[in-house]
């Protein structure tokens, strides 16, 4: 008989000043925007009466903000995962990511097509993938059986790579949407282990939103 060993909600954060005006964020700390505490509350009250056991989040402010009202219907100890935090783009963070695009044509062709090929003055995806298997292993191995982790596009498109086994370029091209929910299964049976995704990128709680 098959069953389900852990559920993983997984949260990209609300919306930010910097994601409304196209600006690439990675690692600068950006608090969430109106829009985006909107977006949170009604990821929230979507979750409200989910048994989550467990609540995993990035230090940096816009995911832990997320994850934080999320958690008002549950109350459980949320746990800052240092390897959870976006990717560090470098000397890019700040800019519009439309003129980035515009002046540097072929680093960013580089930069998106390559996993191996860092942002100057920053990480390869490859590299958040390697760290994030080190958080996700922290995670995974506490007792709870669901858990929540909140995290950013770069970063929870690692923790698929690394949950279902994707060669890192594939699971780069994965939408992920402010305040979308994911959720991944992990299975076993008397013969086998194996991870489910069970949805992605769900933004239905936010069809209303302003």
């Amino acid at each position: 008989m098959d069953t389900i060993t852990k559920r993983i909600l997984l949260v990209r954060h609300g919306t930010t000043a910097y994601n409304e005006g196209d600006r690439l964020q990675g690692q600068i700390d950006n608090p969430l925007s109106s829009r985006g505490r909107d977006e949170a509350e009604r990821l929230a009250a979507r979750l409200k009466d989910e048994p989550i056991d467990a609540f995993f989040s990035s230090p940096l402010q816009r995911a832990q903000e997320t994850a934080a009202i999320i958690n008002r219907f549950h109350n459980k100890k949320m746990t800052l995962i240092a390897e959870f935090s976006e990717i560090d783009l470098g000397d890019w963070e700040g800019q519009n990511y439309g003129q980035v695009r515009e002046r540097y044509p072929d680093v960013h062709l580089l930069w998106i097509s390559d996993p191996a090929y860092p942002v100057p003055g920053g990480e390869s995806f490859n590299a958040v993938c390697a760290r994030t298997r080190r958080g996700l292993e922290k995670t995974l191995a506490t007792g709870a059986q669901t858990i929540l982790i909140a995290g950013h596009a770069s970063v929870n498109r690692a923790i698929l790579a690394n949950i279902m086994e994707l060669p890192a370029a594939q699971a780069r091209v994965f939408r992920t949407g402010n305040a979308a929910l994911s959720q991944l299964l992990l299975m076993e049976n008397e013969r086998r282990s194996w991870a489910v995704v069970d949805f992605w990128n769900s933004t239905s709680h936010l069809e209303k939103a302003s």
